[in-house]
């Protein structure tokens, strides 16, 4: 059964039919409307008025009552919410992208449906685009897990580096870790695939190689699961992070270069901005973030994950698949905000990325490269647990026995 509801706000009243067995709260956000702008009202059939909460269902009241929801800003929603939805189409669509068009009398939306071919292109376009403004080395070495980011990297490279006259000689030298439970063996055969199709030179580093690579002292099963001890068992992401850079900034070293890139999109970036800021601290630099004489190049930095991952859809799937359920809460968290801010309001997450982008040019957060090892500090890392760190790293990787950690 529907019910009528009243929406009222400074500048107009709308009466919509909503289902009666859902909430008030369910009502306004199927309509894309935030619940805390709104209180809710009844009025008897004796036109006495009562305040009433939204999780109350229209179905709990008399049928002769009227329900009201009052705006309690001077929102005019014509100017937020989409009035007119126009339609770009695609053949064989995968997802839909939504564009708002502000204006002073009305909102309207276009709705962009993308399919493989259309999202290549976009992404395409814009790795084209970030190499031009940033990269200026002759080697870019690239670190690609197989997942929908770092695949759809490997093409986006080769086609810019096609694309842009200044990149004559530019080589791209793409490397893959296997190490299960982070990185299955599944994952590296679709990076190998993709390597191959684009032409671009690939290695492949497993347990031993990892070992060999970085000349550790210990085992890196074993060093793995000493960091779980430590640090906690759903802390596997840390882990992955920090190795994935000291791997390519090895190789940087070992092939001339001081560039490297990584597959981290929107919500990646957002996702760590959001927990910087709401710890009070500054963010660290992004696209570009500097290690030392060597740069992380971020190319997919403004594109949100859903539009990569359309690129190779069967990869993608794969991907999903292989996902652990292993991670922080708060890691959790923030990327469940970054992932709602975007889908709140189109393009609100980009939004806030570039004006943090105003806010701290020079600026960001400093990371303090410690003077014997590859390890870069943050300003915000208390002391002791920087020295459990350094305990623990110090008994794996090959950095100078600089001092007695265990003291």
């Amino acid at each position: 059964m529907f019910r009528n509801i009243k929406i009222k706000t400074a500048a107009q009243e709308i009466i919509i039919k909503a289902f009666e067995s859902l909430t008030l709260e369910e009502i306004l956000r199927i309509n894309r409307i935030p619940t805390n702008l709104f209180q809710g009202y009844v009025i008897d059939e004796e036109k006495n008025l009562k305040p009433i909460p939204l999780n109350i269902r229209p179905s709990d009241l008399p049928d002769k009552t009227e329900i009201v929801l009052q705006c309690i800003r001077n929102t005019d929603l014509r100017q937020v919410l989409p009035q007119k939805t126009f339609y770009k189409k695609a053949n064989n669509p995968i997802i839909v992208l939504h564009d708002l068009d502000f204006g002073e009398k009305e909102c309207t939306e276009t709705v962009h449906e993308l399919n493989a071919d259309s999202a290549r292109k976009i992404i395409e376009n814009k790795v084209s685009k970030f190499i031009k403004e940033h990269s200026n080395a002759s080697k870019v070495i690239a670190g690609i897990s197989g997942g929908g980011d770092s695949n759809t990297l490997v093409r986006s490279l080769k086609k810019a580096l096609m694309d842009n006259d200044n990149n004559d000689g530019k080589e791209i030298i793409c490397f893959t870790l296997v190490f299960d439970p982070i990185w299955p063996a599944s994952a590296a055969k679709r990076a190998v695939e993709l390597c191959k199709e684009n032409n671009v030179q690939h290695f492949i580093y497993k347990n031993k190689e990892i070992e060999n690579l970085l000349e550790m002292r210990g085992g890196l099963e074993d060093f793995y699961v000493e960091f779980g001890q430590n640090f906690g068992n759903n802390t596997s992401h840390f882990f992955a992070t920090y190795l994935i850079s000291l791997i390519a900034r090895k190789l940087c070293r070992e092939h001339g270069t001081n560039e490297y890139c990584l597959g981290f999109n929107r919500e990646d970036v957002l996702a760590e901005l959001l927990f910087s800021l709401m710890n009070g601290h500054k963010p660290l630099a992004f696209p570009v973030r500097q290690f030392g004489d060597i740069k992380l190049l971020m190319p997919l930095w403004e594109i949100p994950k859903i539009v990569l991952d359309t690129c190779y859809p069967k990869y993608s799937l794969e991907n999903y698949i292989e996902r652990d359920d292993m991670t922080t809460f708060q890691r959790g968290i923030v990327y469940y905000l970054a992932h709602g801010i975007d889908d709140i309001y189109s393009n609100l997450g980009l939004s806030l990325m570039n004006g943090v982008q105003k806010i701290f040019k020079n600026n960001w957060s400093e990371l303090k490269q410690d003077k014997n090892w590859d390890l870069y500090i943050s300003e915000y890392a208390e002391p002791t647990k920087v020295n459990e760190v350094k305990r623990l790293l110090q008994k794996y990787l090959n950095f100078p026995m600089a001092k007695n950690y265990d003291a």
